[in-house]
């Protein structure tokens, strides 16, 4: 008798956790299925999911303006979703004279919308000139943070060709350049081999280390493997 009170009461908690955070417990990463031709933009965007943000340009020099989309689940209008942790496509669209094809994507190409902790959604921005492609990432609190990937269309594929992690204290008071106290930089060029390494104390103004350094080349990383969350720069401390 005691086991079922138990129960009817464990049972009881449950259901008002799911009526006061539906979205909070049982939020789960949607994964996309997405078109492989279509007439329009909008026949690559799944149901469930909208444009957050897009850039056009001739990725493949044949006159034809490309496009590049980015993606965002509905799911993230939700106020009273606390969790949702689930990162955004880019889907790349090459033009043709029927519409477009899908030319490349990758699931994990943006950071989520609760990413960015106490700064909000750490999305800063994409730019699209010609086979380049930068998606940007911007957040943090007084600790800032900023975090961006460079692709390029080579050798017939969407290709990573650098990284760029940097960070910094945003109350600090370095003359002249008030707020980068703690500054941190890695970034890497996969094409030359080269790596910008810059270190800094976490109240100094001044790094103490800023070199450049060569590294071993490395296959190349495609699009469609590219995973935001992973670390891909070449020079483990």
């Amino acid at each position: 008798m005691m086991g079922a009170i138990r129960f009817s009461h464990f049972v009881w908690v449950v259901l008002f956790l799911m009526l006061l955070f539906p979205t909070y417990l049982f939020s789960q990463c949607e994964v996309p299925t997405f078109a492989k031709t279509g007439k329009t933009i909008q026949s690559f965007v799944p149901k469930g999911w909208e444009i957050k943000d897009s850039a056009r340009s001739d990725f493949n020099n044949d006159q034809q303006i490309d496009v590049v989309l980015i993606l965002s689940n509905l799911i993230e209008q939700d106020e009273n979703n606390f969790t949702y942790e689930c990162n955004r496509p880019i889907v790349i669209l090459q033009k043709t004279n029927m519409g477009y094809i899908l030319a490349a994507h990758t699931n994990e190409g943006v950071l989520c919308k609760s990413c960015g902790g106490m700064f909000g959604d750490p999305y800063a921005g994409i730019s699209f000139n010609k086979n380049v492609l930068n998606i940007e990432h911007y957040a943090g609190s007084a600790w800032r943070w900023i975090k961006n990937f460079t692709f390029r269309f080579q050798q017939n594929q969407w290709q990573l060709i650098g990284c760029s992690d940097a960070s910094y204290w945003s109350l600090g008071e370095c003359e002249g350049n008030i707020g980068d106290s703690g500054y941190q930089l890695q970034e890497a060029n996969f094409s030359t081999s080269k790596a910008h390494i810059v270190k800094t104390k976490d109240t100094f103004c001044k790094p103490y280390k800023d070199v450049w350094i060569s590294f071993k080349k490395k296959p190349f990383v495609n699009i469609e493997q590219f995973d935001v969350d992973l670390d891909y720069f070449p020079i483990k401390d």
